[in-house]
Order: C-alpha cells, then sequence, then structure tokens
C-alpha cells in the first residue's frame, strides 16, 4: 500500500467508499487518498465520471484520489486516506517563540527549510 504524501495522519485511515461520498464535500473535503481496497468480489469507483473495477476482494490499486473527484457513489469498496489540510507548519526557525506551533517532540527537531527570506537558520 502506498505512503502518506504529505497529510498530518500517518498511517492512512481505511474510510468507507459510501461514507467518503457522502462526505467528500464535508467531513473529508480536505483530505487524500492514497488506495483503493476491494471489499467485496465486485467493487467499482467512479472518478470524474469514469468508473474503473476492482475484480476480486482485497485487490487494491494505490492511486492518489481527492474525495470530491468522486462522481458516483462507490461500491464494494474502501479508500485509505489521510487529512490534508495542509495546518501544520511545514518549517522550524531559530526563534524560541515558534516552538509552540510545531507539533514535534521537541522544537529543536522541527525540519527548517534553508532560503525564503527569514527562514534561514
Amino acid at each position: 500500500m502506498s505512503g502518506n504524501y504529505g497529510g498530518s495522519s500517518i498511517p492512512t485511515t481505511p474510510i468507507g467508499g459510501t461514507t467518503l461520498y457522502d462526505s467528500r464535500a464535508t467531513a473529508y473535503k480536505n483530505w487524500a487518498c492514497t488506495t483503493i481496497v476491494a471489499s467485496a468480489g465486485t467493487a467499482t469507483f467512479t472518478i470524474g465520471g469514469v468508473s474503473y473495477s476492482l475484480d476480486q476482494e482485497g485487490a487494491s490499486i494505490d492511486l492518489l484520489v481527492k474525495p470530491g473527484q468522486l462522481t458516483a457513489a462507490p461500491v464494494g469498496v474502501y479508500f485509505l486516506c489521510y487529512d490534508c489540510s495542509c495546518n501544520s507548519p511545514m518549517t522550524g526557525i531559530t526563534d524560541a517563540s515558534v516552538s509552540v506551533y510545531y507539533s514535534g517532540g521537541t522544537a529543536s527537531f522541527a525540519p527548517t527549510f534553508i532560503g525564503g527570506g527569514n527562514l534561514n537558520n
């Protein structure tokens, strides 16, 4: 199964196809899914009007899907997804006051991007 592509949820969360489809514009609008798994012998999902099928229970496909791309209710599948709201900090700097925004173990281990003006250490 594919890994996380940058969201704040590791590992991915399994979400039933109907649940994901019904909440694609609300609870899961900022989520991304990386794998679709068949939970039945006949499994289908539709993205942008194109229907895809998995022919065996347990079969999976690695595909980056945003819930809003689903255009029909999936049948017999679940999705492995993560929250990709991107509200988490993406850098750490030497200013000690920034440590309140870093959610890792300590601010000293926050990743730092070199460049970008005031982000340099």
